[in-house]
């Protein structure tokens, strides 16, 4: 429910002081948040933010809703478990992920097993497109998949978790801070990323827009490899920066954003048809975890 989201979206404003922060941390874009509360504003038909300043901050009609905000998400949390419960939610589901999103699925199921013992979740790993035709033909029951933004009707759902967007993975041993993106693809052998893919399709983009030529060492589409292989200092990459990875934290990384680059790589849900009632208890853990 797209009120819902903008909701949490408002929620996330309120705690984390400002668009940016909030963006940052539910990882949306800075201009995805304000199409979000501009929305709001419509649907409340009332302004909520103060924008006459350098920074946008919640004004007192905003503010006089947030308790309101936080009753209706908790309700809502409070009726999809009322349902939930009512309804006995055990039995086996298959939810599919790339392997890339696939620690992020497999941390916020397990999390699920307390309320819900009886629901058995089965994950399995696979390439986009591959997700997507299984889920189609009912092989499993939902996937996080890897996708350009696109509108949906019944019985096809498609609905935004996070984006990533593009960064180049160097050795430190090799990347000074004073170092530019375009130096280290000139100077440094280059490991790809698979090009029929769509990552692959806007790195090279990236790289043309660059007008880099690059001594390409091997092609892969695995980012866990690819960044495994910059940490041998085998060369340098670029990859979308996993959300759940945290690469700015590792000394055998450096991470460096690409000047210009607007991309992000769009994670999804995705799922087709009438689908179990369990399918919506991991969605939305899904959601509530990247909420919170």
């Amino acid at each position: 429910m797209s009120e819902i989201r903008m909701l949490r979206t408002f929620l996330a404003i309120e705690k984390h002081g400002t668009m940016a922060a909030a963006a940052d941390r539910i990882a949306l874009t800075h201009a995805a948040v304000g199409a979000q509360m501009r929305t709001l504003e419509r649907v409340c038909q009332r302004q909520l933010f103060d924008r006459s300043g350098r920074s946008i901050q919640l004004n007192d009609a905003g503010r006089s809703i947030i308790e309101q905000a936080r009753t209706v998400i908790a309700a809502y949390d409070s009726l999809l478990r009322g349902v939930a419960d009512k309804h006995t939610i055990e039995g086996s589901i298959t939810i599919g992920s790339t392997v890339s999103s696939m620690g992020f699925l497999a941390a916020n199921v397990i999390r699920l097993k307390v309320p819900y013992p009886g629901l058995n979740v089965r994950l399995t790993h696979d390439s986009s497109p591959e997700l997507e035709r299984q889920v189609r033909a009912g092989e499993i029951d939902a996937a996080v998949i890897i996708s350009e933004p696109r509108v949906t009707t019944l019985p096809e759902s498609w609905e935004r978790l996070y984006e990533e967007p593009l960064v180049l993975l160097a050795n430190p041993a090799i990347a000074p801070a004073d170092a530019s993106v375009t130096s280290l693809l000139k100077r440094h052998p280059f490991i790809g990323f698979e090009k029929v893919s769509i990552t692959g399709r806007h790195v090279s983009s990236v790289l043309r827009r660059l007008r880099v030529d690059v001594n390409p060492v091997l092609e892969m589409n695995s980012i866990a490899a690819i960044a495994d292989l910059v940490r041998q200092n085998i060369g340098v990459s670029i990859v979308p920066r996993l959300r759940h990875a945290a690469w700015e934290d590792d000394p055998q990384l450096s991470v460096k954003l690409i000047p210009g680059a607007t991309w992000r790589r769009h994670v999804a849900w995705y799922e087709f048809g009438r689908q179990p009632r369990a399918t919506a208890i991991v969605k939305n853990q899904l959601l509530a975890a990247l909420a919170d």
